[in-house]
């Protein structure tokens, strides 16, 4: 990198200036210190975003690695429903799990199903209503799909297996200026690493959540090929539904642009809970 390139990627760094206050609510928000900034260079700030996160999942995940569950917990954990949340920071570093886990609880289901994931965080510090809510997930912040499908997903299921996988992913590949078709392509390979790993694999497709900064075209020429994606790669045996994250979505629900504020996460609950419960019962009930 050059003095000059170095330079402005130090001035955007400074004007980032990223930090996490927790409020009542118990979420994280972002407090950047000039906005002005953020008008002026949306495409940077992301991609310092993006790149800050891969460092931090990546300590996360050596950090989890470090517990151990005693053998009485394991055994409990084997025998229960298994639902794998994938995707970025928008499933690693938010409160939808949470608010979902509560709707899980409430229908009965909280001693029979578990979250699977080499995490194991709170990040945000969410506080749903069920106290001892299963954090485990397969949320990278920064991460591509791309590179998920293929380099990451199959040691992940090898390592946890599921029974339920449950993903939105593409937003970092468009900030990276990955094609639709690339995408669209990792969303495959992903869909055949599941059922290699579970013949009978359950799979939720979430429409990607709209930007608050910068162009949406990406998102939504990406959202726009899934529904005919996932109609083609649909079977009986493993079936594949979509979750609508998108359409209702407010901007203004997003707490730095790109990230969902509670009020976000509430409205992913609510699109991404009832298909997952669906499928739990579907599978209680032996199907």
């Amino acid at each position: 990198m050059n003095a000059g390139a170095r330079e402005h990627s130090t001035q955007i760094d400074r004007s980032l200036r990223l930090h996490y206050a927790t409020q009542d609510s118990g979420h994280g928000v972002w407090d950047g210190d000039k906005k002005a900034d953020i008008q002026v260079f949306p495409t940077q700030i992301l991609t310092a975003i993006i790149l800050n996160m891969q460092l931090f999942s990546l300590l996360t995940i050596a950090l989890a690695g470090l517990a151990t569950a005693s053998p009485v917990e394991l055994a409990e954990r084997q025998q229960k429903l298994r639902i794998m949340p994938l995707g970025d920071s928008i499933t690693e570093i938010a409160c939808w799990r949470a608010f979902v886990w509560d709707q899980i609880a409430a229908a009965g289901f909280a001693n029979q199903v578990q979250y699977v994931g080499s995490q194991n965080s709170n990040p945000q510090s969410c506080r749903p209503s069920t106290t001892n809510w299963d954090q485990h997930h397969e949320g990278h912040s920064g991460w591509l799909a791309i590179d998920i499908a293929n380099n990451y997903l199959t040691n992940w299921l090898r390592s946890t297996p599921a029974d339920i996988v449950q993903f939105m992913l593409g937003t970092n590949d468009v900030f990276r200026g990955r094609s639709t078709n690339d995408i669209i392509a990792a969303y495959t390979k992903m869909v055949q690493i599941m059922r290699a790993a579970n013949p009978k694999m359950k799979i939720i497709v979430d429409l990607v959540i709209p930007l608050g900064v910068g162009s949406n075209s990406g998102i939504q020429a990406l959202n726009a090929r899934i529904p005919a994606w996932a109609a083609g790669l649909n079977t009986t045996e493993s079936p594949i539904v979509i979750a609508d994250c998108n359409t209702g979505y407010k901007t203004s629900d997003l707490r730095d642009g790109v990230h969902p504020s509670i009020a976000g996460d509430q409205f992913l609950a609510t699109k991404i809970g009832p298909p997952l419960l669906n499928y739990i019962r579907e599978l209680l009930a032996g199907n």
